[in-house]
């Protein structure tokens, strides 16, 4: 009865300690102290089948190093069974094949005193061998969850480098048509200038700058003084229209409080000259004037792609009676505005594809693809928004909505 109390306390004590680890060397070398010390092993050894070209390679090693060289590698064993023993003079090995992995154990006894353990190992051999597959699909479950995290991190970065490629070459196309956009700004006050330039060379060519008199000179210093500040008020009108497009180009990341109503003015300082030589009719309504904070220029940015995208539009199709019509207003937590043309609107076939990268119906010339896909980066990654397209009766309508932060 004592003995097979022993046994049962052997088994009792070896099952308890297999799956107490998800890390396979530290559950394995949990399970060889175990049984190495109560069955009175000298040494024991744990190999794991790698691969067809590693073969087996060494995990844990419990006994004295002098008794390593005795340990064969499971490669040269030729049992194939999974519970075996062999003796080689006064050394008695027990080998246990668990998932085609090999645990060794080195004895000095008997070979007929081994029968016993076989069957008390064979009792929780399945046991064993399902903590071990247990490991090893846990080891390869943090693998691949490794290599997956890397996998994304490597995808992000290689998606941050596309977008800052496709927004370099959106700024080298807006570039141009900011050009396009200055004339027509230029081209009025300019003009006034030369015009008011001529007028005093003309008078002073004429000799129309009449000094005789204190009449004729208070006229003259009159019409000069009148001159010199129309001047100013159209050089003034030039700087801040430099001011305009220099602050749209800044690469400036701080965020400001600013009302949707106030973004829209100052993009229509940039296009509206534009779109009044196209006689294009602008239409502004104005719901709420709350302030939000938000990246100003960059929003500003999106705003004057939908309104060019409206202008090119209408030319193209010439639309009589251009118009295009602007709102703003609130709809609970969102600062929405909306952006509405009469120019027919968007093929049904194409709408779900106009904020695609290199997307483009316009000509190779006049269209990049990247205007509206920038748009939607900004607004809906850089500012928390949402930014959609949809068909009016008359037209296309484009809806901006923002949170206030």
């Amino acid at each position: 009865m004592q003995y097979l109390n022993e046994q049962l306390l052997l088994t009792f004590e070896c099952v308890s300690s297999i799956g107490t680890s998800l890390n396979l060397e530290t559950m394995v070398e949990r399970f060889l102290r175990v049984f190495t010390r109560k069955t009175g092993a000298l040494a024991s050894l744990y190999w794991q089948y790698v691969s067809e070209e590693k073969g087996y390679v060494e995990r844990c090693f419990l006994g004295k190093q002098a008794l390593k060289p005795l340990f064969k590698r499971p490669d040269a064993q030729s049992s194939n069974d999974q519970i075996s023993v062999q003796t080689e003079g006064k050394n008695t090995f027990l080998y246990v094949t668990i998932d085609s992995d090999s645990m060794v154990f080195l004895f000095y006894s008997d070979k007929k005193d081994l029968e016993l353990l076989c069957s008390i190992v064979s009792s929780f051999h399945s046991k064993l061998e399902n903590a071990v597959r247990a490991c090893k699909n846990h080891h390869d479950l943090l693998e691949i969850n490794q290599n997956l995290e890397r996998r994304i991190e490597e995808e992000v970065a290689k998606n941050r480098e596309k977008d800052k490629h496709i927004l370099q070459q959106s700024r080298l196309a807006q570039m141009g048509e900011m050009i396009s956009m200055i004339a027509h700004q230029w081209r009025q006050p300019l003009g006034s200038i030369s015009a008011v330039a001529a007028s005093i060379r003309l008078k002073v060519s004429l000799n129309r700058l009449d000094t005789s008199s204190e009449e004729a000179q208070e006229q003259s210093k009159a019409f000069l003084l009148d001159s010199m500040g129309k001047i100013e008020s159209y050089v003034q009108f030039l700087t801040h229209t430099i001011d305009d497009f220099r602050n749209f180009f800044k690469p400036d990341k701080q965020k400001e409080h600013v009302s949707l109503a106030q973004l829209v003015n100052r993009t229509l300082d940039i296009i509206g000259k534009a779109l009044e030589i196209n006689t294009i009719a602008i239409k502004v309504d104005v719901q709420s004037s709350h302030e939000i904070l938000t990246y100003a220029s960059e929003v500003t940015q999106v705003i004057l792609n939908v309104l060019k995208n409206a202008e090119d539009v209408i030319k193209e199709r010439h639309i009589k009676y251009p118009h295009i019509f602007i709102h703003i207003e609130e709809q609970e937590e969102w600062h929405v505005l909306s952006i509405e043309d009469n120019a027919g609107g968007i093929p049904p076939h194409i709408l779900p594809y106009i904020f695609e990268p290199y997307f483009s119906t316009k000509s190779e010339k006049n269209g990049s693809g990247l205007g509206l896909y920038m748009s939607k980066t900004i607004i809906e990654e850089h500012c928390g928004g949402m930014i959609y397209a949809e068909n009016t009766p008359i037209g296309a309508r484009f809806i901006i909505k923002l949170k206030e932060e």
